[in-house]
Formats: C-alpha cells, sequence, structure tokens
C-alpha cells in the first residue's frame, strides 16, 4: 500500500467540494470575501495565491503539524495558486516564472475555511487538489474536535460514546466532555479488521481541534499517519456592566 497509491484512490474517494455553476450568465463575477488557513501533509514551500486583482500575490507559508497563519482574499472565483521559481536571464538576473499549482472556486458568500492541499497524483503530484473545510464557528466551534479522514479507507471505530463509520473527508464536529476524548479507529481489509490509531486526543479550554489521518509512512503498514491540528480561538469579551435599559429610553 505505497503512500501514492493510496493518494490516488483517494483523489476518487475524496470528494472536493465546489462552488455551484449559476445557469444564468452574469455580466460581473461576483466578489468573494474569505479568510482562509492552509496545510499540507508535507510542507510546501515557495507557493503563493494571486490577490483579487489579478496583480499582487502573498506568499503562503506551511507548516508539517499546524495551521498556517490567516490569510485574506477578496476578489473574483476562483483563487489562484501558483509556484515562483526563479528563472534569471542575462537582461534580468531576478527574473522569475510562474506555474499555476492549483485553484479553488468558493461560494459566494465567501466565508471561513481551512483550505487542505493534497498532491495531484494526475499531474504527477506537481499540482494539487485543495480541500475547502468549512472553518466557521457555527460548523466548528471552540470545545469541539473533527476528525478528517484523508484516506482512500472507510474508517470504523469509536469517540468518546459515538460510533463512527467515517469515509473519506470529514466528520461533524464532536463535543468535548472535561479535557479529552478516547479515539479508536481502524479499517476492513479482505475481510480482516485492522486497529489504525487507539488513544486519547486532548483538548484545551477555548479551542478546537482538528484530527487528521493519512495513508500509512510504511508500506503495508496499518498503523495510519495522524496530525493533530489545535486552534486556539478565544470567545468574545462581555462587557462587564450590562443594563436592560438603553440610556435613550432610561432617559424617557
Amino acid at each position: 500500500m505505497k503512500s501514492s497509491i493510496l493518494i490516488a484512490s483517494l483523489a476518487v474517494g475524496l470528494t472536493i467540494p465546489t462552488a455551484g455553476i449559476n445557469a444564468q450568465e452574469s455580466t460581473e463575477e461576483p466578489i468573494i470575501k474569505a479568510e482562509f488557513t492552509v496545510y499540507s501533509l508535507e510542507r510546501l514551500q515557495d507557493l503563493k495565491f494571486i490577490h483579487g486583482d489579478r496583480k499582487g500575490a502573498t506568499a503562503l507559508e506551511f507548516f508539517s503539524s499546524a495551521r498556517s497563519r490567516l490569510y485574506e482574499y477578496e476578489g473574483p472565483n476562483p483563487i489562484i495558486f501558483f509556484r515562483e521559481t526563479l528563472a534569471p536571464t542575462i537582461e534580468d538576473p531576478n527574473s522569475v516564472t510562474r506555474t499555476k499549482v492549483g485553484e479553488l472556486s468558493l461560494p459566494d458568500e465567501g466565508g471561513e475555511f481551512l483550505f487542505i492541499f493534497f498532491p495531484d497524483p494526475n499531474h504527477d503530484n506537481k499540482k494539487y487538489q485543495i480541500y475547502p473545510l468549512d472553518d466557521s464557528k457555527s460548523e466548528f466551534p471552540n470545545g469541539s474536535i473533527r476528525l478528517f479522514n484523508a484516506t482512500s479507507f472507510q474508517l470504523e471505530g469509536v469517540f468518546g460514546q459515538n460510533k463512527i463509520n467515517l469515509a473519506p473527508g470529514p466528520s461533524q464536529a464532536y463535543r468535548v466532555t472535561g479535557n479529552s476524548m478516547s479515539l479508536g479507529l481502524g479499517f476492513r481489509y479482505e475481510g480482516k479488521f485492522y486497529t489504525s490509531y487507539d488513544g486519547p486526543v486532548e483538548l484545551e479550554t477555548n479551542s478546537r481541534g482538528l484530527f487528521m489521518l493519512f495513508p500509512p509512512f510504511v508500506r503495508g503498514s496499518a498503523t495510519l499517519q495522524t496530525r493533530y491540528l489545535r486552534d486556539y480561538k478565544p470567545e468574545p469579551k462581555q462587557d462587564s456592566e450590562v443594563t436592560s435599559e438603553s440610556p435613550s429610553s432610561a432617559a424617557m
């Protein structure tokens, strides 16, 4: 079970959400407003995204065990990602070339997302399929953990008191009672069940966690690679003094 084969299967098993196409043609492209972080199992280098004005660009910084910082995009679909490499010439020793490595269209209403990058086996892993995980507080609140199955397997197990049958892609958000929950997951292959992970998953106060499962690092192993992305989001502060009457109503 080479990871490249599993990722190729993942490309089939994991459906990448795409924005709906409006049947009515429009002369003006809607302006998308989005905030996003990025993640890849491998720490990608030299990737940027083009700004909405199609002129400027911002470099992306990836980490192998954490989310990136927050980025903002305002412009039309799609968001275009590219790799910039030096291509010096006699005329311009600082000349660079830009190679598009992926693009992503979002819903017209935009929102908050975590963009997860997967190597695209159809392009020798030089381009990427990008999964836009809804990162809004309504879908992924503080005090909860989501699982993300980045393998081609159907995973089975128990998370806390919840029985799980997880296809490739994300789970719902599970509320955590206390500061940890036990997780046991595995998959069936040729009639046998293989345990892939068995242990606690911890969560701090005012935080949320995305527990990701990737294909095995060692060929033939049943142990999946895991990454746990924790995100601390402090709750908005409440005013210390709250009255039932506004100043104007109190004066009436």
